[in-house]
């Protein structure tokens, strides 16, 4: 042991005391653990079941170099996350599909937002766009 460990006492004989700033910290830090804690807890239990609930948004149309990109924002909006979160494209005319895109989001958690693209031979601006989550994993 060494002259600074709190087992040897000091210059004056008597043994060394926590201080009072040292006590705060100690207070403040277990305060903050106690909140997390509790904070983890109540979530957990009066958070609602259910799905994801996937929102797509197109965020921006661009000539790619072997056709187009139609760039998108995912919001999961639901109440658990959606693994393998497959979202189509299609262009279409008058009913008819003219073309497909298919991709797929690895992980969107809930209350989140991922950004992806689908790609197009077809110009989207020639024909009506819609974007459709079709389904997912539970993770």
């Amino acid at each position: 042991m060494t002259s600074t460990d709190r087992a040897e006492p000091d210059d004056h004989g008597a043994p060394e005391t926590t201080s009072a700033l040292e006590w705060l910290v100690a207070g403040l830090g277990a305060l903050l653990v106690i909140f997390t804690v509790g904070y983890m807890v109540h979530f957990a239990l009066t958070r609602p079941e259910g799905p994801p609930a996937v929102v797509l948004e197109v965020t921006g149309v661009a000539r790619a170099r072997a056709g187009y990109l139609v760039s998108f924002k995912a919001t999961n909006t639901g109440h658990s996350t959606g693994a393998g979160v497959v979202v189509t494209g299609e262009l279409s005319r008058g009913g008819e599909a003219i073309e497909e895109s298919e991709m797929t989001l690895d992980y969107l958690p809930q209350d989140s937002e991922r950004r992806g693209g689908l790609f197009f031979t077809e110009d989207p601006a020639a024909y009506e766009l819609v974007l459709r989550a079709q389904g997912y994993a539970e993770p």
